[in-house]
């Protein structure tokens, strides 16, 4: 890869304004073009009436629950935030595996959506950030970020001398991917044609 200052890719803006499908349509493009991707995204569950929760999706397709509605838990748990209870052994079962960076030598992209209040309730999630984010990391990140939260460690991200935050709104949210492309493809050094 190509020597490049920028190589966390951070995405941020309102809830519910299109960063996960932003998250996916990055990650395809790169994967597309010989990337390997890795990590997870985090999906909205829905019935015809109201939001269940939420799951976390690996690119692989394993899944697990990350949270869900209060009412629709059968079993006490510990953390909350709105009216869901988090699932923390569930996420990390999923999601700290997801983080780990393969062992070839390929080309790697390592896709975290999203780094926020629920998955901070796992510490050896937090954990995992800061390594990941450390000075000397040498990993490619494409991570999402809330676009209000003043806890220390997403501060650090979104300042790290290392990232690049994009923030994303309902105007710009089908037309911003090409140019985080273009500056992604900086990181690999290849020609990232636009994502439709």
């Amino acid at each position: 890869m190509a020597k490049n200052k920028n190589k966390f890719f951070i995405l941020t803006g309102e809830p519910g304004v299109g960063k996960t499908t932003l998250t996916k349509k990055l990650s395809s493009a790169m994967a597309n073009n010989g990337i390997k991707t890795t990590g997870f995204y985090t999906q909205e569950i829905r019935n015809p009436t109201f939001r269940e929760g939420f799951d976390v999706v690996t690119f692989d397709g394993t899944r697990a629950r990350l949270a869900r509605d209060f009412c629709l838990l059968n079993t006490p748990v510990k953390h909350r935030v709105g009216r869901y209870g988090v699932l923390v052994d569930e996420f990390e079962s999923i999601a700290l595996p997801a983080l780990k960076k393969p062992v070839s030598s390929e080309a790697h992209l390592l896709v975290i959506d999203e780094i926020g209040k629920m998955e901070f309730f796992s510490e050896p999630f937090k954990n995992a950030i800061k390594t990941i984010f450390a000075p000397s990391s040498d990993y490619t990140v494409l991570a999402t970020i809330p676009i209000k939260n003043g806890h220390k460690l997403l501060e650090t991200i979104r300042n790290h001398s290392q990232a690049r935050v994009f923030t994303v709104t309902k105007v710009n949210r089908n037309t911003i991917h090409n140019e985080i492309l273009k500056e992604m493809n900086k990181v690999y050094n290849i020609i990232v044609c636009k994502s439709y």
